[in-house]
């Protein structure tokens, strides 16, 4: 595409996972491209809006222009804070 970029948007759960590769103008941002995904059918039960976004495992905000390529990926809220859950295992492992 020689004024556009191909992106593919992600969204990851433990048992499924949505995807979807489309073309945007040169210099579309990560929430263009997010608004773009959730009008496609498989994202449609999903609040896009609700997820932090990153490109590659790097964390960024929606203002953020993609690159050809780019990988957007949607990051579920967590469910536990790592620290907690650690405090908590080793809480249990000490009480054994």
């Amino acid at each position: 595409m020689a004024d556009g970029v191909q992106v593919e948007v992600i969204y990851a759960e433990p048992d499924r996972v949505w995807r979807c590769h489309i073309d945007v103008p040169e210099g579309s941002t990560v929430a263009e491209c997010v608004s773009i995904a959730a009008a496609q059918g498989q994202f449609a039960t999903l609040d896009c809006t609700e997820f932090a976004t990153g490109i590659f495992g790097e964390q960024c905000g929606g203002d953020r222009v993609v690159q050809l390529n780019d990988r957007i990926e949607l990051y579920r809220p967590l469910i536990t804070d790592a620290k907690t859950a650690r405090r908590v295992r080793a809480q249990q492992q000490a009480d054994r």
